[in-house]
């Protein structure tokens, strides 16, 4: 592995530091609640671009797709990251326009309109859960780790603790203008990393020889079964929580269409190198190179990239081995950012579901936008520490990403969908029906199989045995959403009023 040198760590530093400047710049500067957590309603397309690729091109793509493109091969594309493109020209043409029509401000003001204030809470709860942070943090201490040595924790404290202060002070103009920061990095960066990548490991001739076919089969060796789940955590884009933020902080409908569509080209290209990059990494630890061993002076065989080295961590390995001094620096500072972007514009939309979703409405109606905003930074630290205590409890990283989508597909989903195009389902107990049965069987059945199942390292998932099957843990949206979907229609048939 390479060396980080003294002009990488400078690098890392001033990248930092203009960060938290960029919070505090904006600390004094919101007029109001809305200004505050919507940036005024005044983004435009090129705004919209940047903040939109950042946020969601945070820690699951640059280390849930590196972790599926190590172990598979382009099934990473094909069958993880290629379905979310689907459901992006979905979300541009078909949702983007009916979420504009009306004054909302996040997604359980739809819950609240459609179904009432129980189901708001309800949508409120499995919001905050899905906004912790923990795969930023997750992705801060293998970054630490691999990077500077540190202890996982560490990592997640320091590096997780500076983009807490700029979310902090400085509110949602603040998550957009260092998302724009970062997207040219992130861009510039990987664009940067590939040919060195390649020089790395002897070019792409020598990564067809020493994979396994099966790494160029679209489909790979996964199981149907589980592509289809990896697939579907893209319909979480449709309930996005911060996707519906920039909805609502679009200065038109427009402005979020054309942002989507040009997003889709960006976002495919940056899929595709990412997974690129993990293959090449795991052609490094079949690789040899020879060396001199310092203690005797004799020639020694040994891989470019340790065979050992962790699935999720491969992407930062072969990156730490292929660039040089300098462009290391700019790597990791892409890096943060990648990770900033996303931890940000989280903990921002979980802040505003304690804020504007469950203490305006339940606690102080009257709240006032400095009251409100306040209440969103006490609601910013919570989700920081909850997030904090999710990222230590999970293995891997492919499965915290998993967890967290499904809390949100198998909860939202049903009820805002139908609500939003079939007016005469807006009944109060199928919309608490739905989101309530979907979020408590999600969260039952995750904790049951971690804590009854086998941690697979084959499959890296926890696997429970039910009546002689294996069980992943992956699988459980197979049972919930349909629970999500039974209960919206047992409320529907019980609920013999309309709308309250």
């Amino acid at each position: 592995v390479g060396v980080i040198s003294t002009i990488d760590y400078v690098i890392i530093a001033i990248y930092l530091a203009g960060m938290v400047g960029v919070g505090i710049w904006f600390a004094k500067k919101h007029t109001d609640f809305d200004d505050f957590f919507l940036a005024g309603r005044s983004l435009t397309t090129p705004l919209l671009i940047t903040t939109l690729i950042s946020t969601y091109y945070g820690i699951d793509v640059l280390f849930g797709d590196s972790q599926l493109g190590f172990t598979d091969g382009v099934v990473a594309w094909f069958g993880y990251a290629r379905p979310t493109y689907a459901f992006f020209l979905i979300a541009a043409f078909l949702l983007a326009q009916r979420l504009r029509e009306e004054d909302f401000k996040s997604l359980p003001d739809i819950l609240d309109k459609y179904y009432g204030k129980n189901t708001r809470y309800v949508g409120a709860v499995t919001s905050f859960i899905y906004s912790l942070p923990a795969l930023s943090l997750y992705g801060f201490g293998m970054l630490g780790d691999v990077i500077l040595g540190w202890e996982p924790i560490v990592g997640m404290l320091v590096l997780g603790g500076i983009a807490l202060v700029y979310t902090l002070t400085g509110g949602f103009w603040a998550v957009v203008l260092t998302d724009s920061i970062q997207f040219v990095l992130m861009c510039v960066v990987l664009a940067m990393a590939f040919p060195f990548a390649m020089n790395l490991i002897g070019g792409f001739d020598i990564m067809i020889e020493k994979l396994e076919p099966n790494y160029f089969d679209s489909m790979g060796d996964l199981s149907i079964w589980l592509i289809i789940i990896y697939a579907s955590t893209g319909l979480a884009i449709l309930v996005e929580p911060t996707f519906y933020q920039r909805v609502f902080a679009a200065k038109s409908y427009k402005n979020i269409r054309n942002a989507l569509i040009i997003g889709i080209f960006i976002w495919g290209s940056y899929d595709w190198i990412i997974t690129i990059l993990a293959m090449a990494a795991k052609t490094g630890t079949l690789v040899g190179k020879t060396i001199i061993d310092p203690g005797t002076g004799a020639l020694i065989q040994k891989t470019i990239i340790d065979p050992g080295v962790a699935p999720d961590a491969a992407l930062l390995t072969v990156m730490v081995a292929a660039l040089p001094a300098g462009a290391l620096g700019l790597f990791m500072a892409g890096v943060l950012s990648t990770e900033m972007s996303t931890l940000d514009s989280y903990c921002l939309v979980a802040g505003g579901n304690v804020a504007y979703d469950i203490y305006k409405p339940a606690i102080k109606p009257d709240a006032t936008d400095q009251e409100l905003i306040k209440t969103t930074r006490y609601g910013i630290l919570l989700s920081w520490v909850l997030g904090f205590a999710m990222a230590v409890s999970f293995e891997q990283m492919l499965g915290l990403w998993v967890f967290m989508a499904s809390i949100l597909i198998s909860s939202v989903l049903v009820p805002i969908l139908l609500g939003l195009y079939v007016p005469k389902f807006r009944k109060p107990l199928a919309g608490f029906l739905s989101a309530g049965l979907g979020l408590s069987s999600t969260v039952i059945l995750n904790v049951y199989i971690m804590m009854n199942g086998t941690f697979d390292l084959e499959e890296e998932t926890y696997i429970v045995q039910w009546l002689g099957i294996d069980f992943l843990q992956e699988f459980v949206m197979y049972i919930t959403v349909p629970i999500s979907l039974i209960g919206f229609f047992i409320g529907l048939a019980l609920d013999k009023g309309g709308r309250s």
